[in-house]
């Protein structure tokens, strides 16, 4: 909640961003009216030029569309990654936000679009007289309609044609590997298994996770699993959670992963489950963002774990199409050396990412 001392500031920044591209009012034809994730509609002006990238989804697809120049920031969760600078040198002119930030904050900057992660940030921003949209990491009830939700969204909000060919073409590649992967999964009887998924982005451990409505979740079930987040109450379960659910694979991502593979590698009570003992503890790779969120790598991550977790029956060139998709989307050439550490959850030079 504001109090009432920030108001006159509020006030006197409101004023200012009528002329930077905060304000709303102006020509209807310069105008469209959206609706987001969770289902609000606002009306916004078109083309934006500052967007303030909070929601971890957003930055990736913005930057692989030719909208980098449209940033204005970003959530630091993104911009730390030590990957991003590598792939996309001008992120260094990309301010650094919090997870929370004031509408003050972004009234001042001048933004005109704020790509929120949660409704209530979006909510309060909105009545602030801050454009945001909520680009949610979980879908109602399920996130099986939205895995290009973003995409769209995008196109709808900035006009320009190369704009267009190139979200149709991720989209297009993103509806591919999903059809590959289930279409081959189907010439197969496979007995229905359970994956737990370590969420590694922050240091939380293996109790750490998603639930359902994730993209994750959508993922592994499209993989052929019970994603045991959906029968969870919480991101967050205990030890004894974890043991009693007796997973088939652990599937495991972030910064952290690594660090996380070994704990469940060689801490009680972890080493006595059957997926450890098995050796069915697999990585998840991470480069200009982690693959298991939507981004340019959403088609590799579902080769990649496809050839990981049913190597019988995939074998897909991982490393050939993250060196293309990295050329085509943001025009840097990677290393051989790069792209192989990129793949096994390490920073640029082969070290740790955290």
């Amino acid at each position: 909640m504001y109090k009432k001392t920030f108001v006159p500031l509020l006030v006197a920044l409101a004023s200012v961003g009528a002329f930077t591209g905060c304000s709303n009012s102006g020509n209807q034809n310069n105008q469209i009216s959206v609706t987001d994730m969770v289902g609000t509609t606002i009306t916004i002006n078109k083309n934006p030029k500052k967007v303030a990238c909070i929601s971890r989804t957003t930055y990736d697809l913005l930057v692989a569309y030719g909208l980098g120049d449209k940033i204005d920031g970003a959530y630091k969760g993104t911009l730390n990654n030590s990957w991003v600078p590598l792939i996309y040198p001008e992120s260094k002119n990309h301010y650094v936000y919090e997870y929370n930030n004031s509408a003050e904050l972004f009234l001042s900057r001048g933004v005109d679009l704020v790509l929120a992660p949660e409704k209530y940030m979006a909510d309060d921003l909105n009545a602030h007289g801050v454009p945001a949209l909520c680009v949610s990491l979980y879908g109602n009830p399920t996130f099986d309609s939205y895995v290009t939700f973003l995409s769209q969204l995008v196109t709808k909000i900035w006009d320009g044609d190369d704009i267009k060919t190139k979200a149709s073409a991720w989209e297009n590649k993103v509806n591919t590997a999903i059809n590959d992967v289930k279409t081959e999964l189907a010439k197969h009887e496979l007995s229905k298994k359970k994956v737990f998924y370590v969420r590694g982005d922050k240091d939380r451990g293996v109790c750490y996770t998603d639930t359902k409505g994730s993209f994750t979740e959508y993922a592994y079930r499209t993989l052929g699993f019970d994603f045991v987040g959906s029968t969870l109450s919480t991101t967050q379960p205990s030890k004894e959670e974890i043991v009693a659910q007796n997973p088939d694979i652990f599937v495991c991502g972030g910064q952290y992963q690594n660090k996380n593979i070994n704990i469940l590698k060689t801490e009680e009570p972890y080493i006595n489950l059957d997926a450890v003992k098995n050796n069915k503890v697999y990585n998840i790779p991470i480069g200009f963002t982690a693959f298991e969120q939507l981004s340019v790598m959403t088609p590799i991550f579902f080769y990649d774990q496809a050839n990981k977790i049913y190597p019988k029956y995939f074998d897909y060139d991982i490393s050939s199409m993250v060196k293309s998709s990295i050329k085509e989307y943001f025009g840097t050439d990677v290393t051989n050396d790069q792209v192989s550490y990129m793949l096994n959850g390490l920073n640029p030079e082969g070290g740790s990412l955290y």
